[in-house]
């Protein structure tokens, strides 16, 4: 715009110029000239009125193109000078996360090959050989196995002696008592970077099954898992499942696990074990 105005100005300096120089006798423009040339003659004649107005003229033009291009110039200065009008976000919704369902590519399916089935594994029956070996183990009467036990050896020994399993003198393991698991807190558990990374992280990180999109089913997925004082997540569960869709329950509970560490929720100012619920909206396009 600075380049612009500046050769306007250029413009309408060398035009003054001009102008000013026309006021010399050598100049057509001259008025003395042009009353001396046309005196005892028709002024009324058109190159006359041509020659005598040409200054008049000459000065409204000049000086309506240094107005209308100053005011051109202050114009475009003071919307520079606006401050910038802000758009403001729209808001977002932070009571649920919705999961978009991406574009149905058709795959054409594999042609079939023709399945060769396996060749049955065989083996040949050989029949029993009969031999005049003697067989030296042979079996013990009856009478003989009365109070005796079976056993795969033969022991003619009476012991009746045994000694006792050794006793473990070590104390029964102390059971850790788990800390408390709260539902109402002062300050919620957050993700970091606020709710609003969080809906960008599910977002980044969530599929929308397959097979719910060949289904066509939508439906809202109720999350609810403890978010430690270390900031941990654990114990994911559903609370309220999407009817149907099993897999996109356990899409949520994927994503869910994959999460960084929270900040934990706190009771006075202390970090504590905390339930948090996050609803999960499968909806398709």
């Amino acid at each position: 715009m600075g380049i612009i105005f500046s050769i306007v100005l250029l413009v309408a300096l060398v035009s003054l110029y001009d102008y000013f120089a026309a006021r010399r006798w050598q100049q057509v423009t001259s008025a003395q000239r042009n009353e001396l040339v046309f005196e005892h003659r028709n002024k009324a004649y058109g190159a006359y009125v041509i020659r005598r107005d040409y200054d008049k003229r000459m000065i409204i033009i000049l000086s309506s193109v240094i107005l209308g291009l100053g005011l051109i110039y202050g114009t475009y200065m003071i919307i520079k000078s606006l401050p910038e009008e802000v758009i403001e976000e729209p808001p977002v919704d932070m009571s649920q996360f919705s999961v978009a369902a991406p574009p149905v590519e058709e795959v054409e399916p594999p042609p079939v090959e023709e399945e060769i089935p396996p060749m049955e594994q065989t083996i040949a029956f050989l029949p029993p050989i009969v031999t005049d070996d003697i067989v030296e183990n042979q079996i013990p009467p009856q009478d003989a196995m009365v109070d005796v036990n079976a056993s795969t050896t033969t022991n003619e020994e009476d012991n009746n002696s045994f000694a006792p399993p050794p006793t473990d003198n070590t104390p029964p393991p102390v059971e850790k008592k788990e800390e408390e698991v709260f539902l109402d807190v002062e300050e919620s558990a957050e993700y970091p970077g606020g709710r609003a990374s969080m809906m960008k992280f599910l977002a980044d990180n969530m599929k929308y099954p397959e097979t719910a999109i060949e289904a066509g089913i939508e439906g809202k997925c109720y999350l609810r898992f403890i978010v430690g004082t270390d900031g941990k997540i654990t114990d994911v569960k559903v609370t309220r499942p999407v009817p149907d869709c099993p897999e996109c329950d356990a899409e949520a509970k994927r994503v869910v696990r994959l999460m960084p560490r929270w900040k934990p929720g706190k009771i006075g100012g202390k970090g504590v074990r905390s339930y948090f619920d996050l609803p999960v909206n499968f909806k398709l396009n």
